[in-house]
């Protein structure tokens, strides 16, 4: 069960990372400012990453899963705030989330990817959690023993 598990993270990250890179990639070119065309190349490169991570996790290398807990923890907050926003996703997403004045939001993609990072840009508070990332961390995590 552990095995078909792991197969099935594995190919959910090789897709949204595959689609990652391309979507990233076009996007980071057409901005014009080095800090967002920056931070859509960092997103891409997170991207391969996750691509790299589902091939290992498939063959069942150990760098894989590794790789794989890590990405995983990486994709499980979401944040808004005046200085910085944060929420990324690879191939799937089922979050929860809070805003400012108590307002919330449930939402799930299949398939889907998701990449915002902005710095300084104001906006409103938010903060969320993605569970389909954290369960996939625990399973990963958990699995090992």
């Amino acid at each position: 069960m552990t095995q078909l598990l792991q197969r099935l993270i594995g190919i959910v990250q090789i897709a949204g990372g595959f689609w990652g890179v391309f979507e990233l990639s076009a996007r980071a070119f057409l901005y014009r400012q080095p800090l967002p065309f920056a931070l859509m190349l960092f997103g891409a490169l997170l991207f391969l990453l996750t691509l790299l991570a589902g091939v290992w996790l498939i063959a069942g290398d150990a760098r894989g899963r590794a790789w794989s807990q890590w990405l995983q923890l990486a994709q499980v907050p979401i944040l808004g705030t005046p200085w910085l926003a944060y929420g990324w996703h690879a191939g799937a997403v089922l979050a929860l989330g809070f805003g400012q004045g108590g307002a919330w939001r449930f939402g799930w993609r299949v398939p889907d990817i998701g990449w915002q990072l902005k710095l300084l840009e104001g906006g409103h508070w938010f903060a969320g959690i993605n569970f389909l990332a954290l369960v996939c961390f625990l399973l990963l995590k958990l699995g090992r023993r």
